[in-house]
């Protein structure tokens, strides 16, 4: 008995959606966007030095550091591994087993930390210049993603309209962390205890959430 055409395609339709990761977010259910922000290279800048010998390439030049393009039709765990600047970020998301997540339908707000920061802190937490532990790293960067998709403007309005200008946000580490503006009126990240991260990039819509970039790390104590 020959089978119809339309039945063929259907059949193997079905079977590639049961073949895919059930977590995973579905790229057909998301809407086409070419927007993107532009993520800049800054680690770069701080880790060059002139050469010195004649005839020496000189780094700057040679080896140039683009800014990362970050679209808004790609999720978050895609965006951050595309971003040269949120490279050790990335590899601490990694090994903490908290990358995973990111490339669910979400939504998640991502507080994505700069290269320098965290060569910062791993220098203090591993001053053997070893990795930190898993464990470490997973209480590092408990206060770096959110569940929910907050973005810049919804943030702000939260901010104003909560008494003493800072919102409680729920962190999938399953504590919370807080959101307030500083004297400037930039948007900041705090634990409450006076300790603050500056945001540096705001948000950037991602298929699954929001993407910000802080100036500093925000651990919990």
């Amino acid at each position: 008995m020959r089978v119809p055409r339309s039945v063929t395609v259907c059949l193997m339709a079905c079977s590639v959606v049961a073949c895919a990761p059930a977590s995973r977010q579905d790229a057909f259910l998301v809407r086409g966007d070419s927007r993107a922000a532009a993520i800049p290279t800054i680690s770069v800048e701080h880790s060059y030095t002139p050469a010195l010998d004649q005839g020496r390439p000189d780094s700057r030049v040679a080896y140039g550091a683009p800014d990362t393009p970050v679209y808004r039709d790609r999720p978050l765990n895609e965006s951050l591994r595309g971003s040269i600047e949120l490279a050790d970020y990335t590899r601490a998301l990694d090994l903490a087993g908290m990358m995973a997540p990111l490339r669910e339908a979400g939504p998640f707000t991502v507080f994505a930390v700069p290269n320098l920061p965290m060569e910062q802190f791993a220098h203090g937490a591993a001053p053997s210049g070893g990795i930190p532990a898993p464990a470490v790293l997973r209480q590092a960067l408990a206060y770096s993603i959110v569940r929910g998709a907050y973005p810049a403007a919804r943030l702000r309005q939260l901010v104003a309209e909560t008494p003493g200008n800072r919102v409680s946000l729920p962190t999938v580490a399953g504590g919370t962390v807080l959101v307030g503006r500083d004297a400037a009126g930039r948007l900041v990240l705090s634990d409450g205890a006076g300790r603050v991260a500056p945001i540096w990039i705001d948000g950037v819509p991602q298929s699954n959430g929001v993407l910000y970039l802080t100036s500093s790390l925000l651990a919990p104590a």
